[in-house]
């Protein structure tokens, strides 16, 4: 079986979640898959009128992915890249960062096959310290073993090439120093 086959099995039996935009697009360039897990914690910030606001401007970027608006990836040096390969790069871990209004949100996550991108959860960056910090070594970790129960024995996309991950309208931030 592909990873595309079972990636759709997933779908069709709940274990992942295609999250659609808020705004009804033409185009859907690129693909978010969801974990239960991150599909639910999307619905509650839905719920709380407080974080109304930062979850709407978080929905926004998800839809800008997902639209096929212009993506930056960068690394630790980068702060305005939309994502980030985080360290170890050899984890495949990444966060799509949504960094306005603050307080800014780390949805972690790897990429299934090009322009697949598959969420597993998210937390805002206030809770997580520090450049390699602990809980960001957590969220790796966390991030490795929610992939391995859903898709072992399958591994995330591993590739040096940015194009391989996201294949158009994207800039790498890592080679314009």
């Amino acid at each position: 079986m592909s990873i595309g086959a079972h990636i759709r099995s997933c779908l069709d039996h709940g274990r992942l979640f295609q999250y659609l935009p808020t705004i009804p697009v033409e185009a859907h360039l690129r693909i978010i898959l969801l974990t239960p897990e991150m599909r639910e914690e999307i619905d509650e910030e839905l719920l709380d009128r407080e974080a109304e606001h930062r979850t709407g401007a978080f929905l926004a970027d998800l839809d800008h992915f997902i639209g096929g608006g212009e993506i930056t990836i960068g690394d630790r040096r980068d702060k305005h890249a939309f994502l980030k390969r985080l360290e170890p790069e050899g984890e495949q871990v990444w966060e799509l960062r949504s960094i306005d209004p603050q307080p800014s949100v780390r949805a972690f996550g790897t990429f299934a096959d090009t322009d697949i991108l598959v969420l597993t959860h998210m937390r805002l960056r206030t809770e997580l310290g520090g450049f390699n910090s602990r809980a960001f070594r957590q969220e790796i970790r966390r991030t490795r073993q929610i992939w391995h129960g859903i898709f072992a024995p399958y591994r995330p996309l591993a590739s040096e090439k940015v194009t391989d991950y996201v294949k158009e309208n994207v800039m790498d931030l890592r080679n314009t120093r």
